[in-house]
């Protein structure tokens, strides 16, 4: 049994993946509320799940929040950053410049900063061969780059690119990073006309990452190589 580490596992796909990866490895989610980690771990049946508080987006809590997994256990095989926000009114077609930098900052903070946060609290954990999957998105490839969501589009573009340069950089630790776009899922930030289900789309990242054709530097798709 692998020690998967998932942040944001109280929900969407984080939730879902906490479901899949807690049937044949040991599994520990952070979550910023206690009574909703719980609920989570409740509903799943608790089996190979743990679970400690947690917001990416403060130093403090992230800093507090590894030292709590530190006492559970000792090492960490995968980190799969997954926390992130999609501010509702910036969801869909607000033009950039109607953006307020707030906004902007809030989004930053959260889905690229909070897993430079987690990376750097959890990187000593993990021994050589570890994985590192950072939960990106289509809305972030600059390849046929859409409009409106700026705010969410330049978190993801700068994940990418964080994905690209922690790849490199620990390679010296034998430690492969990859980022995927889980697809259109039918969660409260995709929305519920989606194509895939939590299930579907958990059930992929599952499948990828455990797989032994695991690349490094990469940005995927089910598997698939995606361009920048």
């Amino acid at each position: 049994m692998k020690n998967i580490f998932i942040t944001g596992g109280n929900r969407g796909i984080g939730k879902g993946l906490v479901k899949e990866f807690s049937k044949d490895n040991n599994v520990i989610f952070s979550a910023r509320n206690t009574e909703k980690a719980q609920l989570i771990i409740d509903t799943l049946g608790g089996k190979n799940i743990d679970h400690v508080i947690m917001d990416v987006g403060d130093s403090e809590s992230v800093q507090n929040g590894i030292k709590n997994l530190k006492s559970r256990i000792t090492s960490v095989d995968v980190l799969i950053n997954n926390a992130g926000i999609l501010i509702p009114g910036l969801k869909h077609k607000i033009d950039a410049i109607d953006t307020d930098d707030d906004s902007i900052m809030k989004t930053f903070n959260i889905n690229t900063v909070g897993a430079l946060r987690v990376c750097k609290a959890v990187i000593p954990l993990m021994p050589p061969k570890s994985r590192i999957i950072n939960i990106s998105s289509g809305m972030g490839q600059m390849e046929g780059m859409g409009t409106g969501s700026l705010a969410y589009r330049l978190s993801k573009s700068a994940l990418n690119a964080m994905t690209i340069v922690l790849s490199q950089e620990l390679m010296v630790k034998s430690i492969k990073v990859n980022a995927i776009c889980p697809g259109w899922v039918q969660t409260d930030m995709g929305g519920y006309e989606a194509t895939l289900t939590v299930k579907e789309s958990a059930e992929s990242i599952k499948k990828f990452t455990l797989s032994d054709n695991f690349p490094n530097g990469k940005f995927l798709r089910h598997g698939e190589e995606l361009v920048w």
